[in-house]
């Protein structure tokens, strides 16, 4: 990670070389699922990793790429010449209606860590509870 030479003295543009940095809407688009279930997965903490600069929240290519692949490892699918294969720059369009797969099991991500977050939450109130009564 290097600043760019600039001229005036405004803020340092950063050139991250060989790496593609997605901000969260293009990071959804990438995934093919919407950007409030890449937010939720983002505040659960189980969705891609993630990079904040000046409290922007961004996504490597690469990171992205290698949590749909995992997802898509998870029920024990593969992208390399099958049906899933990643789109060239040319081929992308803006209305994409989204990989039905992905979006299903980035559900199943959500629904299970917060059913997780759900019981420890329930369990700690309970034993405050517990803590206060006796």
């Amino acid at each position: 990670m290097m600043p760019l030479p600039d001229n005036d003295t405004g803020p340092a543009v950063l050139h991250f070389p060989r790496r593609n940095i997605l901000p969260a809407g293009e990071a959804s688009d990438y995934l093919g699922i919407r950007p409030r279930h890449l937010r939720a997965m983002r505040l659960l903490r189980c969705g891609p990793k993630t990079i904040t600069i000046n409290r922007e929240t961004l996504y490597t290519e690469e990171d992205l790429r290698s949590f749909r692949q995992g997802l898509l490892n998870m029920v024990g699918v593969t992208e390399n010449g099958g049906f899933y294969r990643e789109l060239k720059p040319a081929e992308r369009t803006t209305t994409t209606a989204g990989d039905p797969l992905i979006v299903l099991l980035s559900r199943h991500i959500i629904r299970r860590k917060a059913t997780l977050v759900g019981l420890w939450g329930m369990m700690a109130v309970g034993i405050g509870i517990d803590l206060i009564l006796f």
